[in-house]
């Protein structure tokens, strides 16, 4: 190989190391100065804990290894054989026609068979051309130009930030040793209820609520409150955004104020993360975690009763509502869908405290006492979860303090009026309730309102809720010390009467006692008792009269209803005197205007047969008393049983249960037959007759039963008259006799 072309190639053997090593180096202070500016800005703007400074380091020394060994280590061990620099060369300097690469490879005796002469002059030639070969324009000096300007850059900006911040640089270095000292500031930002220096910086708000966000920037200790402090906030599930300003609270003045306020809200439907930004401080990855706000589940109520009550405790579910029984306690047992670390119970009117005690063992679960002595309590329950998230609203729970009740008499006197005779037995029906449990009944009587007296039931009450009043007063009842009736009342008198009843109360000054209304009663004689009942049967009798001439009416009613066959077409022929008065229009055809007198002649009966059955059973009911007065006063007789009972009471009752009702129905069967005329129609109106007919024969019958009835109680009553006036003349005899006698003994 010619002398100048070995030169020349094991030049540029060095000059490619060279370049090599240079870009390397050139690299790596590229990633070096980046690595500076980025580890200072992150330091500044996050203020990394020293762990997180050290995996800083790991990546700055990680990107360093990795630029050596892709530009210097993997190039600097490369092997460089002289045909390749020539080829470099060629490439450069095509006008060498490749005489360059032939005389290396001659020289390197890679060429195989070859004419010498050719060979000598190739390499005459290409050592000729030396001279103008410049290595400097062999190599690419684009990358190494950029690599060497970032690198002065990132160099220069070092220096420079090293001269004008000797301070700043000084302390950055010390915090790339790892030192803990934070960055000194002009602006301290607190976020309120974030740890500023926590590894994990997140508080729980209850979804769907407003959480505000509130910054104190610190005006003590050389920092100022910055003009404008920024949030940027980002909802995590679904990444919506915003960057905004946060509102200022007044103006914060040194010496008065610890800091600056400043205030944003932020509604909280999930996740949100945010970033706090003010002067030259940065509060970053803040987070609120969107939870469910504790509700109340379920409600109980563990009572114990007062002992009068004599019931065994017992649980009550609750649904804000509650009723103590008075004197009674309870637990009120409360679990919520959430931990609690707090629950508050209170009334709002007194803002009284009521102590609640969550169970350690279940936090759902928190129990508060009760007490019936405190009256009707309104109370609002406040809940507090172990994520620090209150109740959206209190819980409201009404306690209602239930009084024991009196007794209740629901009572009336039975088949008795309002006088009675001295040997009367007295019915009480009806019913005597309490709300817990009766004790005792009886009988409360006094006679012309001088001293009271008491009786008690026969029938069993204690510890009975509800009992069923079913008693006589008996005014023959004797005592069986004396012998003597227990209720010595005469003629005369008025005897005032009530049923009386308590329960096992015993919280007050004695139990409670209910009472019945009060029964005044005038006690007569057998003999006045029955005229003031021969009075009502008059009275019946004659509402029986103005019933009868009714129905009278009702079956002549149905004597002027025509057959549908029968109806006649001659207007003038076929309608009656009165066909004006029942509706009719005198312009109508003579079958119209029968059907419609007919059909209001049928809806007139149906409706006086309703009515009719009414009047009746009331005549019925009166007359069933008058015996039931006879048969409690003990002044019936079996006659009087059978005149009132089986011959008028009896009948009466068949007559508006059965008879009048069977009429109805007859009638109501013919409305139904007229509709289409024919054997059925007529069968039905005969029917319908025959019924009516036969109601006003035993109508008859019992109206002459009355009549007898009233001639016998007149009969009664001539004879009452007669005994009067011969118990007058007797008297008026023995007070003559009496007169006589004393004037005899004054001679």
């Amino acid at each position: 190989m010619p002398r100048p072309v070995a030169k020349k190639m094991s030049r540029l053997r060095l000059l490619v190391r060279a370049y090599v090593w240079l870009e390397g180096l050139l690299a790596l202070a590229v990633v070096a100065g980046g690595a500076y500016w980025l580890g200072l800005a992150l330091d500044w703007l996050f203020e990394p804990t020293p762990a997180v400074r050290r995996v800083m380091w790991a990546a700055t020394i990680g990107a360093a290894a990795w630029a050596l060994a892709r530009y210097i280590g993997r190039r600097a061990l490369a092997r460089l054989p002289v045909d390749s620099l020539a080829l470099l060369v060629e490439r450069r300097y095509p006008e060498l026609a490749e005489s360059l690469i032939t005389t290396v490879q001659a020289g390197d005796r890679r060429l195989g068979d070859y004419h010498p002469e050719l060979i000598a002059a190739t390499s005459r030639r290409a050592a000729e051309a030396m001279p103008t070969v410049r290595l400097a324009e062999v190599f690419n000096r684009r990358p190494l130009a950029v690599k060497g300007v970032l690198a002065l850059i990132v160099a220069g900006s070092v220096a420079a930030f090293a001269w004008s911040a000797p301070e700043s640089f000084a302390f950055f270095n010390r915090r790339m040793k790892l030192d803990p000292t934070p960055w000194p500031r002009t602006v301290r930002l607190t976020v309120v209820g974030f740890d500023r220096d926590a590894a994990v910086r997140e508080v729980r708000v209850a979804r769907d609520s407003i959480y505000e966000v509130r910054v104190a920037a610190s005006i003590v200790d050389g920092f100022l409150a910055p003009d404008e402090v920024e949030i940027r906030w980002r909802r995590l599930s679904d990444g919506l955004g915003s960057r905004d300003p946060m509102l200022r609270i007044g103006e914060a003045v040194a010496g008065r104020d610890d800091a600056q306020v400043f205030r944003y809200e932020l509604k909280v439907t999930g996740d949100v993360e945010f970033d706090v930004l003010g002067g030259d401080d940065r509060v970053p990855g803040l987070r609120l975690v969107a939870v469910e706000r504790p509700v109340v589940a379920r409600a109980a109520l563990d009572v114990t009763y007062p002992e009068y009550m004599q019931r065994e405790p017992r649980t009550i579910a609750l649904s804000k509502r509650a009723e103590l029984p008075a004197g009674s306690t309870a637990i009120c047992r409360i679990e919520a869908t959430k931990p609690l670390i707090e629950a508050r119970v209170y009334e709002p009117s007194r803002q009284t405290p009521l102590p609640a005690t969550i169970d350690p063992a279940r936090p759902t679960e928190f129990s508060f006492p009760l007490s019936a002595a405190a009256g009707d309590l309104t109370l609002a329950i406040a809940l507090v979860d172990a994520d620090g998230v209150e109740s959206l609203a209190p819980y409201g729970l009404a306690v209602s303090v239930v009084p024991d009740a009196v007794p209740e008499l629901s009572v009336q006197l039975r088949g008795i009026g309002t006088a009675v005779t001295p040997q009367a037995r007295i019915p009480a029906a009806g019913q005597i309730t309490d709300d817990y449990a009766l004790r005792s009944a009886w009988f409360e009587y006094q006679i012309d309102g001088q001293g009271v007296a008491q009786r008690p039931l026969t029938a069993p009450t204690e510890q009975l809720p509800r009992v069923r009043l079913d008693e006589a007063f008996d005014l023959t009842t004797d005592d069986p010390a004396n012998r003597q009736p227990l209720v010595p009342v005469k003629p005369g008198q008025r005897l005032a009467l009530a049923i009386q009843a308590d329960d096992y109360y015993d919280l007050g000054e004695g139990a409670h006692v209910g009472s019945s209304q009060q029964f005044l009663l005038d006690v007569v004689t057998p003999s006045q008792l029955r005229s003031l009942l021969e009075k009502r049967e008059l009275g019946l009798r004659q509402r029986f009269e103005a019933i009868y001439e009714k129905m009278v009416g009702v079956g002549e009613l149905l004597g002027r209803i025509a057959p549908p066959a029968a109806a006649l077409d001659d207007a003038a022929e076929g309608a009656p005197d009165g066909a004006a008065a029942d509706g009719l229009d005198e312009s109508d055809s003579g079958s119209d205007r029968q059907r419609r007198l007919d059909a209001s002649r049928l809806s007139g009966a149906r409706q006086n047969a309703t009515q009719l059955a009414f009047e009746t059973s009331g005549v019925a009911e009166g007359f069933e008393a008058i015996l039931a007065e006879l048969v409690n006063n003990r002044v019936d007789t079996e006659e009087l049983r059978q005149r009132l009972g089986e011959g008028i009471a009896a009948p009466l009752r068949a007559i508006a249960t059965e008879r009048l009702p069977e009429l109805e129905r007859l009638l109501a069967e013919h409305e139904k037959a007229r509709k289409t005329p024919g054997p059925a129609a007529i069968a039905t109106l005969v029917a319908t007759r025959s019924e009516a007919d036969a109601i006003i024969n035993q109508m008859k019958g019992v109206l002459d039963r009355m009549l007898e009835l009233e001639s016998y109680n007149e009969l009664v009553e001539l004879l009452r008259g007669i005994l009067a006036d011969q118990q007058e003349l007797n008297d008026a005899t023995k007070a003559e006799q009496r007169k006589k006698l004393r004037s005899l003994l004054e001679d």
